[in-house]
């Protein structure tokens, strides 16, 4: 019986819901589920009763419910108690990042980490998606903060879901596009798509979109300067696709950012990782305070 089996157990029978639980232990329903069924296996009894209120304990399951209860607590107390000891003294937290994350992410929460944690120095290091891919590889105390779109979650890292973001589409001022409410991503079939470079996930995301709808687009102009495209829609030599940014609207005045109609053109940004338990608890509490800070 592994440890985090009985963690797990205990955050299943606190919440009496496999979705709550899974989604505070950050892990999937069905990786959940199968881990419960296969500790009731090796214990011979049931511990739940699923019910239409959830997942209730049965009088085995309050049994050690009970018993393993006070040790996740002093387990959890412990970890708390090292991670304090180890933010007093000099470290420094490395981590990789996608080029443009904290022009959608608050910048501001990397100070604020280092304002509540002054002996932890925050290296970011930023670098192409399909580096940061190989950066994970490399080693399991690696972790980074990436941009993906919602069909890549989960196809090679495990990750934890920082925030999800609808597409806009950025136009110049005199373009048709412009004047609509909403913008049909057929509606961009032979426009100048002006596209992140591409070692950027951002290619299979249009690629997705572009054979969901049955559009061709004209790819003309690729940059990792994001800025440089912001400055290219405005002058007119094409479109792009993107979050929103307030800040490009203010730089940009001939820029015009037109929502889509299909609310699931997103983009979402996660922490990618290979092994959530083979992370420090310096790097959880980072990645906990980015989470907990980030506002949808």
């Amino acid at each position: 019986m592994e440890f985090k089996h009985i963690e797990y157990f205990v955050e299943t029978a606190k919440h009496k819901s496999i979705s709550k639980a899974a989604e505070n232990l950050f892990i999937s329903q069905q990786a959940l589920s199968r881990c419960m069924k296969n500790l009731e296996a090796e214990l011979s009894c049931n511990l739940f009763e699923r019910t239409v209120k959830g997942s209730v304990l049965t009088e085995e399951g309050k049994l050690l419910y009970h018993k393993f209860s006070p040790i996740v607590e002093r387990f959890r107390h412990t970890e708390d108690e090292v991670f304090a000891a180890l933010s007093n003294r000099p470290q420094t937290l490395s981590f990789a990042c996608a080029p443009f994350i904290f022009r959608i992410l608050d910048t501001e929460l990397l100070f604020e980490f280092e304002e509540l944690y002054p002996n932890i120095t925050l290296n970011r290091m930023e670098m192409p998606d399909m580096d940061i891919d190989d950066y994970i590889k490399e080693d399991s105390k690696h972790f980074a903060l990436l941009a993906l779109p919602e069909n890549r979650h989960g196809m090679r890292f495990k990750h934890l879901p920082v925030l999800t973001v609808p597409l806009c589409l950025y136009v110049h001022k005199d373009d048709p596009l412009a004047q609509v409410e909403k913008v049909n991503f057929a509606q961009l079939h032979r426009k100048n798509l002006l596209m992140v470079e591409k070692k950027s996930h951002y290619h299979h995301m249009i690629g997705d979109f572009s054979s969901r709808y049955g559009v061709t687009l004209k790819k003309s102009f690729e940059s990792s300067d994001v800025m440089q495209i912001y400055d290219l829609v405005n002058r007119g030599k094409g479109v792009f696709i993107s979050p929103e940014n307030s800040g490009a609207k203010m730089l940009f005045q001939n820029i015009r950012v037109i929502p889509f109609d299909d609310e699931t053109l997103t983009y979402s940004i996660a922490f990618i990782f290979k092994d959530y338990d083979r992370l420090s608890p310096t790097v959880k509490k980072f990645m906990q305070h980015i989470i907990d800070n980030t506002k949808a």
